[in-house]
């Protein structure tokens, strides 16, 4: 089976690097859609290439997951995560010159308890992956809420719609990316708190966040890096019960492979400390390894599509799955 990975790998490798000068686009601005983690800043995956001067950049992205996490401890501390959550997303991104870039990102979000537990039970089982005694429980059913010392310290509601906090951030690219060399950006921002803390849908305060890109391509492979630190606020909820959220620092690594001149392969991990890691039980507080593979279809130089999978690596720690599209719009790149 390792040989046939391999081999598989290698023929991508293969492929990729006929693909003559592609025009790499950088990995899928994805994030980890766990409830508590959406209540902290998060800046995407991005390389380390800025927006000219006046340029802009528009995309549309939803997200799908599926939720299902219990665990407790013998201090009466427990995290329960079950329901299905959609989040809608539009980001904008412009030129400032000298190497700067400004975004901002409007996302909302559904939950519900959802329809895929008989799909993702038959998924883990084809794949041997464990399902987390899924397969015992009630399908479909909602509920979010962590509790410490057998009282509810935050939850968040079932809703059909409710926006979440708005992100503001800028980019400073230190070093342009090219063929065999590195790109370096350094990136930070707020996030302001749009989103319902009573219902869970954020936390009320601003976070801050600083972070930084790398981006390397050679021989038509682009490959990236980032980390980032995010300072988090704690909802009024929690904070009256005497409890508090975590900072959540996150690192990422991806690899863009060009099949063709339009179609390019996407493969990218993302790890993060939990923000709830206060909490107690071992399923709230560990780290969460979310994979990614995906594809990106650049159908004219202005507009392209993207798909993406994420699937947990570390068990007792993420969203079961998450399906992931994309279509951003860069308009005027055409005609330069």
């Amino acid at each position: 089976m390792r040989s046939v990975q391999f081999g598989g790998i290698m023929l991508v490798l293969g492929v990729a690097g006929c693909v003559a000068r592609p025009n790499l686009g950088g990995p899928l601005p994805v994030r980890n859609n766990h409830p508590a983690q959406l209540t902290v800043m998060h800046l995407d995956p991005a390389d380390a290439s800025v927006l000219s001067k006046a340029q802009t950049a528009w995309r549309t992205d939803l997200s799908y997951s599926s939720l299902f996490l219990f665990g407790n401890d013998a201090q009466r501390s427990s995290w329960v995560m079950d329901g299905e959550l959609l989040r809608v997303a539009l980001d904008a991104k412009v030129g400032l010159g000298n190497g700067l870039q400004l975004g901002v990102q409007l996302a909302a979000a559904h939950t519900s308890g959802g329809f895929l537990d008989n799909f993702v039970v038959d998924y883990h089982n084809a794949f041997g992956l464990p399902d987390q005694d899924r397969s015992a429980s009630v399908n479909d059913r909602y509920r979010i809420e962590a509790s410490q010392g057998g009282l509810p310290v935050w939850s968040v509601e079932r809703s059909s719609a409710e926006w979440l906090d708005l992100p503001i951030h800028l980019t400073w690219q230190l070093r342009e990316p090219g063929e065999n060399r590195f790109g370096v950006a350094v990136r930070g921002g707020i996030e302001l708190p749009l989103g319902d803390q009573n219902d869970g849908y954020g936390n009320g305060q601003v976070d801050a966040s600083i972070g930084a890109l790398l981006d390397y391509r050679s021989r038509g492979i682009g490959w990236s890096g980032h980390l980032q630190h995010t300072f988090a606020g704690t909802p009024d909820q929690a904070r009256r019960r005497g409890f508090h959220f975590e900072d959540v620092t996150s690192l990422g690594l991806g690899v863009e492979l060009p099949l063709t001149e339009s179609l390019h392969v996407l493969v990218q991990v993302e790890l993060e400390t939990s923000t709830l890691r206060r909490l107690g039980p071992k399923v709230a507080s560990r780290e969460q390894l979310l994979l990614w593979v995906g594809s990106r279809y650049q159908a004219t130089p202005e507009w392209s599509m993207e798909m993406g999978l994420g699937e947990d690596l570390r068990g007792l720690a993420s969203p079961d799955f998450t399906v992931w599209f994309g279509v951003t719009w860069k308009p005027g790149v055409g005609g330069s």
